[in-house]
């Protein structure tokens, strides 16, 4: 008896899914396979809760936020370089040098607490960026940095297959390592937690900008 009963509710469901136009493939979880899906089940609730997401260790981390919005506004926020100062922490001032055949050249100044010191750092990157989806960049020089080299993504995210998108995943990987002398340890906590400003800043700028738009 009772499996016949749960044998009507599932029949009762598939029927109810049809009618709102969801694929029965709703019921065995084919459609929830969004790439926040496919994350650690930790990871996606620290993600839709809102905060940011940062893993890795000794340079190589992946950082990582979920924001209501479009793709549109996502994107013009990871390439508003002429802006950067106004809206991400640290940022002291951030310019395009030069433009390339396939890449922009950039140069940013930021500067760090580190215990009773101010300590500013340069940074000239090569920029490429990718069907309004994603931006590599790659160390061109550096006084603080011997290497640093990762990527920007942006991601659609939908409630199921089919369905309009109403969130855009931003993940940014990106492997770096100090000059000799830094002390790493120092350099890599300070990274790490840059990089976590870094991530919520510019989902507070996404957000505040697809506010305006309403």
């Amino acid at each position: 008896m009772k499996f016949q009963k749960r044998q009507i509710l599932v029949a009762m469901s598939l029927l109810l899914l049809s009618n709102l136009g969801v694929s029965p493939a709703f019921a065995d979880g084919g459609l929830f396979n969004s790439p926040v899906d496919k994350l650690p089940s930790a990871s996606r609730t620290t993600l839709r809760s809102g905060a940011t997401l940062v893993t890795g260790e000794k340079g190589r981390y992946v950082a990582q936020v979920l924001v209501t919005g479009n793709m549109d506004t996502a994107w013009d926020v990871l390439t508003d370089y002429d802006n950067f100062a106004k809206f991400l922490p640290n940022v002291e001032s951030n310019k395009i040098l030069e433009f390339r055949k396939d890449s922009k050249i950039m140069e940013q100044v930021s500067f760090q607490q580190v215990f009773l010191f101010t300590i500013k750092s340069r940074v000239k990157l090569a920029i490429t960026e990718s069907n309004r989806r994603r931006v590599d960049f790659k160390l061109q020089d550096s006084d603080q940095l011997v290497s640093m080299t990762g990527y920007w993504q942006l991601e659609p995210i939908a409630a199921y297959d089919g369905a309009k998108p109403t969130q855009v995943l931003i993940t940014q990987v990106v492997e770096a390592q100090p000059k000799s002398g830094t002390p790493k340890d120092t350099f890599y906590d300070i990274f790490k937690n840059t990089l976590s400003k870094t991530m919520t800043a510019v989902g507070r700028e996404m957000t505040s900008r697809e506010s305006k738009k309403s």
